[in-house]
């Protein structure tokens, strides 16, 4: 902490460590005051400040006394002079220094420097072998062993030959052709003007043989890409078909629940089953027996309050299994919403004292005949994600989040897949 200094020191210098005038160099800190064992006097003025940087606090100005004036503390007991001796001993050399050891003390992080530099000076980088000497400075190689040295002037050789063969000989698959000589590539590389260097010669039949894949390859990246286009306009035209006959039966139905969350437990609040024809066959809100967490009420508004004496899922099923009884049933993200009737089929099983609810939950889900949009009408919209390998999947738009709402975006959604293939056949 540091002490207050009167106001009327602000006049008073302030000097850099290094610009202490000479006539002041004796001037203390109370830090350093404090390890001869003295302390400022009652009254006694700093005379100057000097600006230091202490780590974790930065610059700072700390009032410089005079020690002539200062009083002496009161002398340190044995077992503090012991304890301060112990801070100030170097656990390496031993020797007692003039301020706290931290780890070591500045000679000896020297000398274990100058130790570490000197291994690596003997040290071969690339195996690691260490010289009784250290290796030459100046030559090419001046970080390796004599062994590792050769191998690398071996390998330059070498590498340097194949370059010249390469140079030299034509390019193509297992051809062996000399298609020019070391004079003439050495002709070229000293052309000034020749900004793109030597490039292999072909031989005659490397090259035509190489136009003819070229062509050939061209031709099947063509034939590739003709057929994916011909894939693509048979898969849409199914899809058409395929929502086209959705929209022509009025008994499928359209199935979307709006939950507490998106967690495997989640609880169903609002559910609702609409019929191609325009039947709204359930609709209602549900009471999840947990609270409605906030995130999930700023989705879909629906809030505890809202289902408070709302029926629970146990009192929805009948009728919920009725209107789906031998219907086709679509639903946008199957996997989703199953995944909450078979949590909300679970609990129902559980309190009825089931004796194997994930069974009956299982039953009830085989018995129905669910289909999933949002894969289809996925691969329909073509917005293809290299990341994914497949077809990004799209979101419903059009509903506002509530189930009977989305249920009729779903609707639009189909009926808009078939318009657009009316309009392409017209």
């Amino acid at each position: 902490m540091t002490t207050p200094v009167p106001a009327k020191s602000e006049s008073l210098p302030v000097y850099e460590r290094r610009d202490i005038p000479a006539d002041q160099q004796h001037l203390r800190t109370m830090t350093e005051l404090k390890s001869q064992r003295l302390k400022p006097a009652p009254g006694q003025e700093p005379v100057a400040f000097v600006r230091v940087y202490r780590r974790g606090h930065g610059w700072g100005n700390f009032p410089l006394y005079d020690p002539a004036a200062a009083a002496k503390m009161r002398p340190l007991s044995a077992k503090q002079q012991a304890a301060r001796t112990a801070r100030r001993t170097c656990p390496k050399c031993g020797t007692v220094r003039d301020h706290v050891v931290y780890g070591r003390c500045g000679p000896c992080q020297v000398q274990e420097q100058q130790e570490r530099q000197a291994l690596q000076a003997r040290t071969c980088w690339k195996c690691g072998r260490v010289s009784l000497a250290p290796f030459r400075r100046g030559q090419e190689e001046q970080d390796r062993c004599t062994p590792c040295w050769v191998l690398r002037q071996l390998q330059k050789q070498f590498e340097a030959e194949r370059l010249a063969v390469w140079r030299r000989t034509c390019p193509g698959r297992d051809c062996n052709v000399v298609t020019a000589t070391d004079d003439e590539i050495a002709a070229v590389r000293a052309d000034s003007t020749n900004r793109v260097g030597w490039v292999p010669r072909w031989c005659p039949p490397c090259a035509e043989r190489d136009a003819r894949e070229r062509t050939e390859q061209q031709r099947a990246r063509e034939e590739s890409q003709r057929q994916a286009e011909e894939h693509r306009r048979r898969r849409v035209t199914e899809l058409v078909d395929w929502a086209q006959t959705l929209v022509d039966d009025p008994t499928v139905a359209i199935l979307d629940s709006e939950t507490t969350g998106l967690e495997e437990d989640a609880r169903i609040v609002d559910l609702a089953v609409y019929s191609m024809g325009g039947d709204v066959l359930l609709d209602t809100l549900i009471d999840p027996g947990v609270p409605i967490p906030a995130e999930s009420t700023d989705i879909h508004g629906i809030t505890n309050q809202m289902t408070t004496g709302a029926p629970s899922f146990t009192d929805v099923l009948p009728r919920l299994t009725e209107v789906l009884e031998g219907r086709r049933c679509l639903i946008y993200n199957k996997s989703f919403d199953v995944g909450r009737l078979r949590h909300e089929l679970t609990v129902h099983h559980q309190q009825a004292g089931v004796s194997d609810p994930a069974a009956a939950a299982a039953a009830w889900i085989s018995r129905q005949n669910f289909e999933d949009v949002m894969l289809p009408y996925s691969e329909w919209f073509g917005d293809w994600s290299d990341f994914w390998g497949n077809y990004a999947w799209q979101p419903l738009y059009g509903g506002d989040h509530r189930a009977l709402s989305d249920c009729r975006a779903v609707v639009g959604l189909l009926k808009g897949m078939a318009r657009r293939v009316h309009a392409e056949t017209a």
